[in-house]
C-alpha cells in the first residue's frame, strides 16, 4: 500500500519551468531501478529519492546524497540521465517566516556536508526503526547520510524541519507531505537521449 498521497500529474517541459525554480525548492525522484522499487515497496511510499535545488552563479544544481556520496551536479544532468520520474516541489516561502535568513542556513549546511559517503548503514538503521520501532541516537555530525536524511539535517538546521522527524528517520514520502512545499510539476524527459553536460536543457521525451 502507498502511504505517500500521489501528486497530480501536471507534466512541463524542462526550458518552460527552469528559471521558475528557486534554491530551496526540492525534487523527488520516482525510479525504475530496481533498488528504487524495493525501497519504495519497503517503506510504503511514492518516491524512492529526494534533493534540494539551488543556483550557483548562471547554473541551476541539484544537491543529493546517492551513490558514492554526497554531492553536486546540474540539475538538468541530473533529471535527463534519471529513468524515472522527475517531479519539481516549490517551498512555501510565503508562509515561512524569515525564509531568506534560513534558506541561507539550510544551504551552508547543504555546501558543507558535500564529500561526505552516501550513508547505507543509516538507512538500514532507519528503516529497523521505522519498521521495528528501535530507538537510535542521532549523531551530532554524522560520518554519512541517505537522500532524506540529508535533505532533513539541511533544512532542520536552518529551522525549517520539514519532517517533524528526527533525520535518520526521514525518508522520501515524509518529505513529500510536508506542509512547507507543494507540488509544481513533473519533468518530460527520456533518459535514453542526453544533451552535453555545458547545455542547460533537458531533452524530451514521454516518462
Amino acid at each position: 500500500m502507498v502511504e505517500t498521497p500521489v501528486p497530480p500529474t501536471r507534466r512541463v517541459k524542462y526550458h518552460e519551468i527552469n528559471k521558475q525554480i528557486q534554491t530551496g525548492d526540492l525534487f523527488l525522484f520516482r525510479g525504475n531501478y530496481r533498488s528504487s522499487k524495493i525501497f519504495e515497496t519497503l517503506t510504503h511510499a511514492f518516491y524512492s529519492h529526494a534533493t534540494i535545488v539551488g543556483w550557483w552563479h548562471e547554473r541551476l544544481m541539484i544537491l543529493q546524497a546517492e551513490g558514492p556520496g554526497i554531492q553536486a551536479i546540474p540539475l538538468s544532468v541530473a533529471v535527463s540521465q534519471y529513468p524515472g520520474r522527475a517531479d519539481w516541489y516549490r517551498l512555501r516561502r510565503d508562509t515561512i517566516p524569515e525564509v531568506d535568513t534560513k534558506l541561507k542556513a539550510v544551504m551552508a549546511e547543504a555546501k558543507a556536508d558535500l564529500g561526505l559517503p552516501f550513508g547505507v548503514l543509516d538507512l538500514i538503521k532507519g528503516l529497523l526503526r521505522w519498521g521495528r520501532n528501535v530507538k537510535l541516537t542521532e549523531p551530532v555530525w554524522p560520518h554519512g547520510m541517505f537522500c532524506s536524511e540529508y535533505v532533513e539535517r539541511c533544512f532542520r538546521t536552518g529551522g525549517m524541519s520539514l519532517t517533524g522527524k528526527t533525520d535518520i528517520i526521514s525518508f522520501p514520502k515524509d518529505v513529500a507531505v510536508s506542509p512547507l512545499i507543494e507540488y509544481m510539476a513533473t519533468i518530460e524527459h527520456d533518459p535514453a537521449h542526453t544533451d552535453a553536460r555545458t547545455v542547460d536543457d533537458v531533452p524530451e521525451g514521454a516518462l
